[in-house]
């Protein structure tokens, strides 16, 4: 169980404390990495010092995964390390635990109170005996948040391990997070490119929409990272740097898609994601590589088929081309036209709609203010329209983009 120690005092107006900012390691160090249920991912406990006599003090869940527990007590010094302050609160946390049980649930909940307050018990064992301990203790702090931040990753994908959810939401897309100013080109290249193949595979989530492989030095370091948003969950890998920064393009390329991919298998572990699908574009990546014609959309007729396709640029910087591609279905002809240079993350505004008229493609922007003021900005139009016969009589002739 994770806890979140904060302070409150309704006379000064302070909102901090050392010893509480001691005492949320300290319980952390001992508790964050143990499972006690599905019910809460965390215990906010909330020191309430000079409360109103009119104040009832909170006790409710906060974002649907934190238990939140309002504690009255009387503190000597917040603004200074302090003995007394920092073992009242750590005994007073077991009065939080017992409360959280009184928290409104529906269905009830799973909260492992008795295991907690076993494990909790046990921490006190550990308590710095005086304020010298304590000052040293304070002084290794860094060091053990380090350790709590692996300890909570771990723990939280093993209760996602033991407690699957349904696959609600469709993948929207996957976000790379490695060593600041390290991985570039590469990891926008394959977020790009898993983004996209994962998307068209139709990989279903169980509650976010965004996947963020945490790539670090180590697993140790990959694992400072947690989403703190229901939109987005983290995966975990580790790339060798010295390794990395030792080989050519190709070489660093091949790091970054195996990290990626072993990213990719963990959360397909812990959180029972489709792992044939996911397997079926990685291995498409292995065997086509990243230099590889994308359909951006699609839209079909008896006669025709009209797909707009780009390949990924070499960096977030560029520009990829868009180009119409139309294909013949009577004569399985395909021809290719240009149709713009757009930078990626703007490309939806352009292409709200692919039509198949009588003699023409018809490519509309989306309708909204936010679209116009972005094509107006790149200088870009609001629709696109090619002739058919045009296209179709162009010597050039082009085979359909393959797709896992």
């Amino acid at each position: 169980m994770r806890f979140l120690v904060k302070y409150k005092d309704f006379k000064n107006k302070e909102a901090k404390s050392a010893s509480l900012d001691l005492l949320d390691t300290f319980l952390n160090e001992h508790l964050i990495g143990k499972f006690h249920g599905t019910a809460f991912e965390c215990i906010l406990v909330r020191f309430i010092n000079h409360p109103p006599k009119t104040r009832k003090l909170k006790l409710k869940t906060l974002y649907k995964t934190m238990a939140e527990v309002e504690v009255a007590m009387d503190f000597t010094d917040s603004r200074k390390l302090n003995m007394k302050d920092f073992q009242t609160a750590l005994l007073k946390v077991e009065e939080a635990i017992n409360k959280v049980r009184s928290i409104e649930s529906q269905p009830p909940a799973d909260y492992h109170k008795e295991q907690l307050l076993d494990d909790y018990k046990a921490s006190l064992t550990f308590i710095p005996k005086d304020l010298k301990e304590l000052k040293a203790y304070a002084q290794k702090e860094k060091e053990i948040t380090f350790h709590n931040r692996i300890k909570r990753a771990d723990c939280f994908m093993y209760s996602r391990s033991i407690n699957p959810q349904p696959l609600t939401k469709r993948l929207i897309g996957v976000r790379v997070d490695g060593p600041p100013n390290c991985l570039a080109p590469f990891d926008y290249i394959y977020s790009e490119l898993f983004s996209h193949l994962l998307r068209r595979a139709d990989i279903k989530l169980p509650g976010y929409d965004e996947i963020y492989v945490s790539i670090g030095e180590t697993l140790e370091d990959a694992k400072q990272e947690i989403a703190i948003d229901e939109w987005c969950q983290y995966t975990y890998s580790a790339i060798d740097l010295t390794d990395y920064h030792l080989r050519d393009q190709e070489g660093k390329a091949q790091l970054v898609f195996d990290s990626i991919c072993d990213g990719l298998r963990l959360i397909a572990d812990f959180d029972h994601l489709e792992k044939a699908k996911i397997e079926k574009v990685i291995h498409f990546i292995q065997e086509k590589g990243t230099d590889i014609d994308l359909v951006y959309m699609f839209k079909q007729n008896k006669n025709y088929l009209a797909e707009i396709i780009y390949t990924i640029p070499k960096d977030h910087l560029t520009k990829a081309e868009y180009k119409l591609q139309l294909t013949d279905l009577r004569s399985n002809q395909s021809k290719v036209v240009p149709i713009n240079f757009i930078n990626t993350f703007w490309a939806p505004y352009s292409f709200g709609q692919l039509l198949i008229q009588k003699e023409e493609i018809v490519i509309k922007g989306r309708k909204s203010m936010r679209a116009e003021i972005s094509r107006k900005a790149d200088k870009l139009p609001n629709e696109y329209r090619f002739n058919i016969s045009d296209i179709m009589n162009q010597d050039t002739i082009r085979k359909s983009p393959s797709h896992p």
